[in-house]
């Protein structure tokens, strides 16, 4: 059966620093849960510097037209470098120090950082850092299709990165009259990065947010005479309470007052600034 849309908006660069601008969502607006945060953004220099997080697992996609690379950093030791088109994860757990940054100062990157929430039996797992090089991702490619399997499995292609939360994330670019089928979870969204795409008949504008009802198991996208490139999210929520703090995501209050007094104790590890 095929997925309903639920709804249809337009996004724009409205978080704009010194070499950064970004756009995206958050499941409190759009209820994408397991998704919590899935914002495109272009970065060109170091702006946020060491950070800490717990409690969920946070992605960092570097899509595949991006001009630079990433370094990414923890305070377990992680030092990481995400090429165009590569795939970080630092699961953050009970907490941890990290810190992203172009690889070269004034190279503009684009990317995805995306927060997949844990389930509350997951909340404090160990944290660690998975990386996925561009050329370990799989791909599926056809005439007309090129889906990149960031997470998840498409046509028996299964992505290596192993997360506490299962979910599909997809790379999706698609030529001219082209289709693609995609099975889906109880919650699924496209967010659209360029070109337009047909989807029931509703032709849709580039970086458009595009949600679905929860009735039904597949999507079909389709183009005309343009090409187009978007990403495809689906999951199952974990339909658990949700606590934000800042850099920090719970279940419950008690979670959240024990997680910021670790912080307090230095427990997440040291790192420095470059």
């Amino acid at each position: 059966m095929e997925k309903q849309i639920k709804k249809i908006k337009q996004l724009n660069f409205d978080q704009q620093m010194t070499g950064f601008k970004a756009t995206g969502v958050k499941h409190s607006e759009y209820n994408t849960e397991p998704y919590l945060i899935f914002g495109e953004f272009y970065m060109d220099r170091s702006v946020f510097g060491p950070h800490a997080h717990a409690g969920v697992s946070v992605m960092t996609y570097v899509l595949p037209d991006s001009k630079g690379s990433f370094l990414n950093r923890d305070s377990l030791g992680d030092h990481s470098i995400i090429d165009p088109g590569g795939v970080h994860v630092t699961q953050t757990g009970s907490g941890i120090y990290h810190d992203e940054l172009p690889e070269i100062t004034g190279t503009e990157c684009h990317a995805f950082q995306i927060w997949i929430n844990h389930a509350d039996k997951d909340r404090m797992v160990e944290p660690k850092a998975l990386n996925l090089p561009a050329k370990n991702v799989p791909v599926w490619r056809t005439d007309n299709v090129e889906l990149r399997v960031i997470q998840g499995n498409y046509k028996n292609l299964q992505s290596p990165l192993e997360l506490v939360t299962k979910t599909l994330l997809f790379d999706v670019a698609l030529k001219p009259n082209a289709t693609v089928e995609l099975d889906a979870k109880e919650m699924a969204f496209i967010y659209l990065i360029s070109g337009k795409i047909i989807i029931e008949g509703n032709e849709i504008e580039s970086r458009s947010m595009v949600t679905f009802e929860n009735e039904g198991d597949k999507i079909i996208v389709r183009t005309n005479g343009s090409s187009a490139n978007f990403m495809f999210a689906s999951g199952t929520p974990h339909h658990e309470p949700i606590i934000y703090g800042g850099p920090f995501v719970m279940t419950n209050q008690k979670q959240m007052q024990e997680t910021q007094a670790r912080l307090r104790r230095g427990e997440m590890g040291v790192l420095a600034a470059v």
